[in-house]
């Protein structure tokens, strides 16, 4: 795989509250143009989806609101923990596995460097993992 460009990040706006940046899909935009969607299910595991430069069909799933709330997103790539990974290959990708075997999470591993995402009540989390 080719090294990490770009990271976008997606929140559900709800009007009149602040978004929370440390949860929502996450899309890791490749240089060679591919991409890899992470977003978690409403069973609150975790779902990937591969994504290329010319098929951008993927995104209309964010495109609704609810009585003005919506999903909106950002370039997530200068936050935590994305910005020591940006740049960097993607070398292996664990998925991360509750007690009845649903993939509630991933280790991902840019050149040596980790980081992991998780999945809390259905939400991609970067934040720390509450029990």
């Amino acid at each position: 795989m080719s090294a990490l460009a770009k990271v976008e990040r997606w929140s559900w706006r709800q009007i009149g509250e602040p978004e929370n940046p440390s949860a929502g899909p996450v899309h890791l935009l490749f240089a060679d143009g591919s991409g890899i969607l992470i977003d978690g299910r409403s069973d609150w595991s975790l779902e990937m989806t591969e994504t290329t430069r010319e098929d951008d069909a993927w995104r209309a799933r964010f495109d609704y609101d609810v009585e003005g709330s919506r999903w909106s997103v950002r370039d997530a790539s200068r936050e935590s923990p994305f910005l020591p990974v940006l740049g960097r290959r993607l070398t292996s990708l664990e998925p991360i596995h509750n007690e009845v075997g649903e993939v509630t999470g991933l280790r991902l591993d840019f050149d040596g460097r980790l980081i992991t995402l998780n999945t809390w009540q259905g939400e991609v989390t970067t934040g720390p993992v509450r029990r």
